[in-house]
């Protein structure tokens, strides 16, 4: 997308090949080389990330970009208020598809991963990078990764218009970022009506301990609330999902 456009952002780079959009987006804030709000765009990523490090297969059809935010204050979870906005478009335009939200950071089509986002503050530049890979106009995946993730493309046996749905998310997410930050409050209601994890049982991984019990959803700061115990339910900001299935509740 080489002639991409949009009002929100200062500065949009383009490139046909990136190790990873938000590697390049920390590279220009460091160098000191970008101002204001601005948009990395990657036609595919060599070496793209999701959580932990782990391997982000992006290939060339993919929609792969970064959006770095100068001096705003968020005391919620960017990566969820990225996934709202991801799955309102998506849920919007292909309204026969079954889109959920899977805590923290996680979007998913007819049961398989379709999207992901990764986040990282720069706190001594101010400021914020998000990025976000979405499987659109890809044929095929890696063969270990087909029994869990999918495509756009593979799911409507259409091409995808990667320009439309990059227009559509930058005007959700800049149309509600200033509430975001007046309040700090996510829209959990959306979240959770689309959870992939509510009511199912679940084993969360943090960097203290294992806890096993209920998802029942996010609260409007992010955090995870899972019912370790009857009547005992206790919110979570950070971690990883290392398995689930559906609970009895």
């Amino acid at each position: 997308m080489p002639n991409f456009e949009h009002s929100f952002y200062d500065e949009i780079y383009t490139y046909n090949s990136l190790n990873s959009t938000n590697k390049h987006a920390e590279k220009l804030i460091k160098q000191r080389s970008a101002v204001g709000n601005f948009l990395i765009l990657a036609n595919k990523q060599t070496g793209g990330r999701g959580r932990r490090s782990n391997r982000w297969f992006s290939p060339a059809g993919g929609l792969w970009f970064s959006v770095a935010l100068y001096g705003i204050n968020i005391n919620s979870s960017l990566s969820l208020y990225a996934g709202i906005c991801a799955h309102k478009v998506l849920q919007e335009t292909f309204p026969e598809l079954d889109f959920k939200l899977k805590w923290p950071n996680d979007v998913y089509c007819n049961g398989k991963k379709v999207g992901g986002i990764l986040t990282q503050y720069l706190a001594n530049y101010k400021y914020h990078i998000v990025g976000i890979g979405l499987n659109t106009n890809l044929d095929e995946l890696e063969e270990e990764i087909t029994n869990l993730a999918t495509s756009l493309k593979m799911e409507t046996e259409k091409k995808i218009d990667n320009a439309a749905i990059l227009t559509m998310f930058s005007n959700i997410f800049a149309m509600n970022l200033p509430e975001l930050m007046e309040t700090g409050k996510l829209d959990a209601a959306y979240f959770n009506q689309f959870s992939l994890l509510k009511n199912k049982k679940i084993t969360l991984d943090t960097d203290f301990d294992k806890f096993s019990g209920i998802s029942k959803g996010i609260n409007k700061r992010g955090a995870i609330l899972l019912e370790i115990a009857p009547a005992m339910v206790q919110p979570f900001y950070a971690g990883t999902i290392s398995e689930f299935k559906k609970g009895d509740s």
